[in-house]
């Protein structure tokens, strides 16, 4: 299972593709809160952490700020300076196959003049009861998810800001296409896994087409019709990879109610297309948030040519495997949130496709 987990060289989307069945996700993801208690994170820790040492831990709360994503656990700590850090603890006994090219691309990041965070230590799993974590400086400010709850009338400066700051993150270029080779980041080299975007692209579109139809998502010849409009197309013709975030939503983002100050969870990061990532960040929110995103996103890059074709094919790819992800999700935890979330999946599935006259 853990060499399955941790390979991402036929993913697209790595918490859709991974090579796990549903019911061991849900498993593993599910409890992840559960797999430690504090005094194991401390004795951990400080059995690889070097100079600094971590001297305490607070209170562990699921529902914290830092605990706003589906992956890992985390728990805020303090080292012998009394500099804050944050403790980011894969599944107990599973394999992470990740953690360095996230330090790699959020250092890459932060070389460019990011507001990413330095990385103290990564540990890979060794085996039996161990368990990968990763350790990183906490960054000041509050999730824009949080912040937006208490100053709704702060979102349109918010998205303009978010906007410009993912343009700027898109003019670092890297090698390679698609998930970033883990081995090749702990030597310090940030390379994708494919060789060339429509690779990377169409990584497991089969696998998801097949679980869309089996669920009389779409029909048979409406998967051979997006399978035909990924394959080749020649928007998906790009010469030089870009840091894509993958993941530049609202609660991986930190704010100060002006400007953004910390981007975080850089666990779906790839090579690939600036378009792509505006793709992705559009499915996770309502059509009428995109303009003012854009409006700050073209403050700091040029429009290309073709970006609302090659937008909405992208976004395409995106829709089909979130949808996949849910139903996936949906048959380990069977709750109306996630419910929900397939049928709002379903409609934007019959927009992307209507678009393109499928």
């Amino acid at each position: 299972m853990n060499t399955s987990i941790a390979d991402r060289k036929n993913v697209f989307y790595w918490q859709t593709d991974r090579a796990i069945e549903p019911e061991e996700a849900g498993v593993i993801w599910a409890d992840r809160h559960r797999y430690f208690t504090d005094a194991e994170v401390l004795e951990q820790v400080n059995k690889f952490l070097t100079g600094e040492k971590l001297v305490s831990l607070e209170p562990f709360d699921s529902g914290a700020q830092t605990n706003l994503g589906n992956v890992n656990s985390v728990r805020v700590g303090t080292v012998t300076s009394g500099k804050e850090v944050v403790i980011r603890c894969h599944p107990k006994g599973v394999a992470n196959g990740y953690f360095h090219a996230e330090a790699l691309a959020a250092a890459t990041a932060q070389k460019a003049g990011l507001p990413s965070f330095e990385s103290l230590l990564v540990h890979d799993y060794e085996g039996g009861e161990d368990f990968a974590f990763h350790v990183i400086e906490k960054l000041p400010g509050t999730a824009i998810k949080v912040w937006l709850e208490s100053h709704p009338d702060d979102e349109a400066n918010q998205l303009i800001e978010i906007g410009k700051m993912m343009a700027q993150l898109h003019q670092t270029k890297v090698d390679g296409f698609g998930p970033f080779d883990n081995t090749k980041a702990m030597a310090g080299s940030l390379v994708g896994l494919h060789t060339s975007l429509v690779e990377a692209v169409n990584a497991s579109l089969a696998f998801n087409l097949t679980v869309l139809v089996s669920e009389n998502i779409i029909s048979a010849t409406q998967k051979d019709q997006v399978t035909k409009l990924l394959v080749d197309n020649p928007l998906l013709e790009q010469p030089q990879a870009v840091l894509v975030h993958n993941d530049f939503a609202d609660w991986n983002l930190l704010t100060d109610g002006r400007s953004i100050t910390g981007i975080l969870d850089w666990d779906e990061c790839v090579a690939g297309s600036p378009i792509g990532d505006i793709a992705c960040w559009s499915t996770f929110f309502e059509p009428s948030r995109l303009e003012k995103f854009l409006e700050g996103y073209w403050q700091v890059a040029e429009k290309p040519p073709h970006f609302q074709e090659t937008f909405e094919l992208l976004r395409l790819r995106y829709v089909v495997s979130k949808m996949t992800l849910r139903i996936r999700r949906y048959s380990w935890e069977k709750s109306e949130f996630i419910k929900e979330k397939i049928e709002t999946g379903k409609t934007h599935l019959v927009n992307s496709m209507g678009y393109f006259g499928i």
